[in-house]
């Protein structure tokens, strides 16, 4: 799986040519293209290579914006060269404990979702700090950092950060005469208006088992509308009055206004083509409709989760130094992307919005950047809240309770299925689980 990263001799500076990204969306299948090394201060065989492993070189799109700064990383020194590794998101979490699980993570640099990040941090214990790369920055690493940390130090720095609101068409909605809901019930009332299929649907929501990555990505927001948790220690909380209430509410959204049974892609497809008026997203699905059709990006907005509280997941995606050999050189790397320069040229280029620190006090160009995007409103308007806190203990196997909960739900969502026994199967599946934790 790992591939080297060749940067084209032509290209100097750290934009690509596209600003487009795809996060929290279908993953589709992309290549790296290589080219001469002619370029570089030293020959590749002279450099200690470094492996970053991701998801990242997977999205079209994304992977522009980090193919960059992998350039510029290369050109700046002649010690190390960076090289990609890893599988696609829907694959990447299972495949990286198999590996910790025997002893070890094959790279150097990991990104890692939340939920990895802390099993690599505080289980595996393979990461190491990066306090010293802070101090070296100046930095003061936002609020949402707390979870990486552990016994007092800084395991990680945030790579991307997404939180989740409502991404809407605004055209669609002023034809219907709608605002965005403020409450559930509005909510679900609105969808149903903007629903007239088989030509247009009122939401997008991941669906299928298929897309199980992504689905769980979303869904395990819906503990939060009735302010519930899905665990609290080792104590699953999935029959809780709160989520069974939470998960009614995706229901009747599926019934109301879904493209039932349809592949993730293929519902981002008939939002880029303006076909669906409003998805439960994180702030990248913006530039993934405008990757697929410039044409709709005018009209994208976004409105806070409407539920009282306006909680909602946000999710870091850090960047960690692994142990070993090379600890040396992961850190060099990661200390060259968070530089406000680089940093603010990725956020730039891949439309990112929420720096791993206070960024805009740090560079005109980024704080220029985030003044002219009235699709933000939405995102800055949610109550952040970490996905670490509402697992419970359950943050070290959060892929296998996301499976039991989504196997389960699925009975819930056919006819006549009911959301509460669904759940109350799914509790005594996680109650044998907490006893392996």
């Amino acid at each position: 799986m790992t591939k080297l990263y060749r940067p084209s001799s032509t290209l100097s500076g750290i934009r690509p040519t596209r600003r487009q990204l795809l996060a929290g969306a279908a993953v589709m299948g992309g290549a790296i293209a290589t080219t001469s090394f002619a370029s570089r201060p030293a020959r590749a065989a002279e450099r200690t290579k470094l492996k970053l492993m991701s998801w990242e070189q997977f999205q079209p799109g994304e992977k522009e914006g980090w193919n960059a700064v992998i350039e510029k990383f290369n050109q700046s020194q002649d010690k190390y060269l960076v090289e990609w590794t890893g599988w696609p998101a829907s694959q990447y979490v299972s495949n990286v404990v198999i590996q910790a699980q025997a002893g070890g993570i094959d790279a150097d640099i990991l990104m890692a979702m939340p939920d990895l990040s802390a099993q690599v941090i505080r289980k595996f214990q393979l990461a190491e700090p990066l306090d010293d790369v802070v101090k070296a920055l100046g930095i003061t690493p936002s609020g949402g950092h707390e979870f990486l940390r552990k016994d007092g130090k800084l395991y990680g720095l945030s790579a991307i950060d997404v939180n989740f609101a409502l991404v809407y068409n605004k055209a669609l909605f002023e034809k219907a005469g709608l605002k965005p809901a403020a409450t559930p019930e509005d909510w679900i009332d609105s969808t149903a208006k903007l629903t007239k299929r088989p030509d247009q649907f009122g939401i997008a929501l991941t669906n299928v088992i298929a897309d199980s990555g992504e689905w769980w990505f979303q869904l395990q927001n819906f503990c939060l509308p009735f302010d519930g948790k899905w665990a609290e220690g080792k104590t699953p909380l999935a029959n809780s009055p709160e989520v069974v209430k939470g998960l009614e509410l995706w229901r009747s959204l599926y019934e109301a206004g879904v493209p039932q049974g349809t592949a993730q892609s293929a519902i981002m497809k008939l939002a880029a083509d303006g076909r669906v008026a409003q998805a439960f997203g994180v702030n990248p699905t913006v530039v993934v409709l405008r990757a697929t059709n410039p044409n709709i990006y005018p009209d994208l907005r976004s409105a806070a989760p409407p539920w009282a509280s306006r909680r909602s997941l946000d999710r870091i995606h850090p960047l960690i130094a692994l142990k070993g050999k090379n600890s040396d050189g992961a850190k060099a790397f990661i200390q060259f992307v968070m530089t406000p320069e680089i940093m603010a040229d990725l956020m730039i280029t891949n439309l990112y919005v929420m720096p791993p620190y206070d960024l805009a006090a740090k560079s005109e160009k980024f704080r220029a950047f985030l003044a002219d995007k009235p699709w933000v409103t939405g995102f800055n308007e949610a109550k952040q809240v970490s996905p670490i806190d509402v697992m419970g203990d359950f943050a070290f196997a959060d892929d296998q309770f996301g499976r039991i909960i989504m196997q389960n739900f699925q009975s819930a969502l056919r006819p006549g299925g009911s959301v509460k026994t669904a759940m109350d199967g799914a509790q005594r599946q996680l109650e044998a689980l907490a006893t392996r934790l």
